[in-house]
Parts: structure tokens; C-alpha cells; sequence
């Protein structure tokens, strides 16, 4: 009678366990979605508290220290601060030249080592370019977020001077006027210039190309 009653204890527990797999598998999913909202609501790109700013700018549900972007101490940054440094024009000029822009889809922040793969947007070379400069210990540069004629935009900032490191080549900027600083930061500070800025930023227009074509016609004025 027990190996009947063992049986048929069995079978009625392979026929629960897949309802119980999916009940957990929707449990799981409910929690990961909470967790997210511990921060901000789905689809928001920054949560800030007590001066610490948190960035979902990799992939989704990931939340990252946006200090945590600039690595003065990374490896592969220190081996091409070695090689090109410690003048900072040098170091800006190596990321002008070694970097192809290339538009993000989406949004998709690199770390250093990935955008010394040859490629990135500008808030990528801005945090390489950051990092280098900051490898030397000096505390002055920032990358500096906000928008270049309205649009989004992201530069490297060194004891005040915009570093562009779009170009292709390192060069003054010429129109400053046109950049609207809203954020900056390093892998130990932030600034934020009004409440909000940060979140604003991601609400800018993101036409790249246009961006792109504004700052190519400053420089080819600057040739002439």
C-alpha cells in the first residue's frame, strides 16, 4: 500500500512542479522589477541621493555610480598615459585621433578599456580623455555633460577649458558660447548646477548627425 501511496505522490508532484517553476519564474520577475523601482520608474535614466548619482546608461535594470566611469587607475589607461603624457594637450590629441566617433544606439556608456577599441561617442571619449588627464593626480579635470546649440552633448573639462574630443585632431574650441554646461564629474566628484540638470540632460534632442554637421561647420570656419 505505501509504494501505491509513494506513486502516486510522484506523479501528482510532476504534475505541480512545472506550475510551481513558472509561479517562481514570475515571482522572480515581479522582484527584479521592484528592485528597480527602489531607484526610480521604469525608463528613467538617473536616481540621485544624498550626492550620490546612480546612471542606467549600460544595459537595462543596471544601475552605475556615474564616478565609477572615470578610471585613472584602469590599467590601460595608465599604459597610454605613460606613452602620450603627462602633457594634457597630448593626451587630447591621442583621443582625437585614435577614437572614431561613432553614434550610440540607444544608450550605451563604454568604460575606458572599451573605447580604446577605436570607437565611441562623445560621452566615451570625454571619459577616456577625463581619465587620462586625471591618471597625472590632477584634480581639475571633469567630464562635463550638457548641450552643444541645444543639443546633448558631452565634453572633457580642464581648469575651465573645453576640450572637444570629437575633433579629429586636438584643437581650441572656438565657439564655447554654444556649450551649456549642466553636470560635471570625475571618479571622486560631482557637480550638479541646479537640481534635476543630470535627468535633464536625457530629455535634450539626440540628433546626432545634426549635432555632428553644427560643430563640423565651426571648424571648417576656423580653416578658412
Amino acid at each position: 500500500m505505501s509504494s501505491i501511496i509513494e506513486e502516486e505522490w510522484n506523479r501528482s508532484f510532476l504534475r505541480v512542479l512545472p506550475v510551481a517553476s513558472l509561479g517562481l519564474g514570475v515571482l522572480s520577475t515581479i522582484m527584479a522589477i521592484l528592485t528597480l523601482q527602489r531607484y526610480e520608474p521604469l525608463g528613467q535614466r538617473v536616481y540621485s541621493q544624498d550626492g550620490t548619482y546612480l546612471v542606467n546608461v549600460r544595459y537595462p535594470g543596471q544601475w552605475h555610480d556615474i564616478r565609477s566611469f572615470v578610471q585613472p587607475t584602469n590599467p590601460d589607461v595608465v599604459a597610454i598615459y605613460h606613452q602620450y603624457g603627462p602633457h594634457y594637450w597630448a593626451l587630447y590629441d591621442f583621443v582625437c585621433r585614435n577614437i572614431d566617433y561613432r553614434r550610440d544606439i540607444g544608450e550605451f556608456w563604454l568604460t575606458p578599456s572599451e573605447t580604446l577599441r577605436g570607437y565611441a561617442d562623445c560621452e566615451d571619449t570625454s571619459i577616456l580623455l577625463t581619465s587620462l588627464i586625471r591618471a597625472s593626480g590632477d584634480p581639475e579635470a571633469y567630464v562635463s555633460l550638457g548641450s552643444y546649440q541645444g543639443y546633448s552633448h558631452a565634453w572633457c573639462q580642464y581648469r575651465g577649458e573645453i576640450m572637444e574630443s570629437t575633433f579629429t585632431q586636438a584643437r581650441p574650441v572656438s565657439d564655447p558660447e554654444h556649450y551649456e554646461l549642466h553636470f560635471l564629474f570625475n571618479e571622486q566628484d560631482v557637480i550638479e548646477l541646479w537640481p534635476g540638470a543630470l535627468g535633464e540632460i536625457f530629455d535634450l534632442r539626440r540628433d546626432e548627425a545634426m549635432k555632428l554637421g553644427l560643430m563640423a561647420e565651426v571648424v571648417e570656419c576656423m580653416s578658412r
